[in-house]
């Protein structure tokens, strides 16, 4: 792991306005629910839920929703680096690995330049950061479209701190960190890849994460740090589809996030159902 500049983010959930006002009581009896703000522009919002390890889960809602919009949202989980890591290096990198070796297993993945981000927290001071998002063309072994029927989620995007990362992820506050349900940061964060392609998106993720994965039939597992603890906190597991359930979620939601365990005080980790919230 040594040199790997890549760590875990956030994930990025779209609640509609009925939701995001009044949040499902599994959420709001297992984890403590702040208020993120209104990001610049004025169309959309968010809630956050922090840990302790310096991830958060991003709970997001349009105020005004664009007709783009879907091009708008980044992707559906995020990774960053850290400073002294610009994200102008961080894009540099990861585009040359995917055009070079391990590249990006043909199925036309590479990333844009750095795009400015920002709100104003409920204080009212401003929250800055940099997105660096996938940009995707089709190649000799992009997958049927069938298997994008939310667009392409192939991979996750990056985003980089411009102000400092305490201010956008409040993760030393432990009035904030201390949920009911436990949780401490996230344990796993899952891929799911048509059956096939394993090795294809194993090349991809290998050239975005800077490391090789530790391989096992079937998946391929990243482990990867947490920016708020600087050592090994979670996995990022690509998975290939192997059932009719996995061949389900593939055609209603698409390659691309799965599902998500977190890590618990308790002896037992917490499944987070994020099926109807991957819009």
């Amino acid at each position: 792991m040594s040199g790997q500049q890549v760590y875990i983010d956030h994930l990025l959930l779209q609640f509609n306005q009925e939701q995001f006002e009044t949040l499902p009581s599994w959420i709001s009896d297992n984890f403590i629910v702040i208020d993120g703000g209104v990001h610049t522009g004025g169309l959309s919002r968010n809630k956050l839920i922090v840990f302790r390890d310096g991830t958060y889960l991003e709970l997001y809602n349009w105020i005004t929703k664009p007709e783009d919009w879907r091009k708008r949202l980044p992707g559906d989980f995020a990774l960053t680096a850290l400073e002294p890591i610009t994200p102008e290096l961080s894009q540099q990198r990861i585009v040359k690995a995917l055009a070079g070796v391990p590249g990006d297993g043909g199925i036309g993945v590479t990333y844009s330049p750095p795009q400015d981000g920002g709100r104003k927290n409920p204080g009212g001071e401003d929250v800055r950061w940099k997105i660096v998002k996938p940009a995707y063309s089709n190649a000799n072994s992009t997958p049927s479209e069938e298997y994008y029927p939310r667009g392409r989620t192939d991979a996750p995007f990056f985003c980089h701190d411009v102000t400092p990362r305490s201010r956008r992820v409040t993760y030393e506050l432990p009035s904030v960190t201390r949920h009911p349900s436990g949780a401490t940061g996230i344990d796993s964060i899952e891929v799911l890849v048509p059956k096939g392609e394993l090795r294809s998106y194993m090349d991809v993720y290998r050239s975005i994460v800077g490391a090789p994965p530790h391989e096992s039939q079937g998946t391929a597992e990243f482990r990867l740090n947490a920016p708020g603890v600087h050592s090994f906190s979670g996995s990022l597991r690509i998975r290939q589809a192997e059932t009719e359930a996995d061949e389900r979620f593939l055609r209603e939601k698409g390659i691309g996030l799965s599902s998500l365990v977190l890590r618990s005080d308790s002896s037992q980790p917490i499944s987070f159902s994020i099926i109807d919230y991957l819009q």
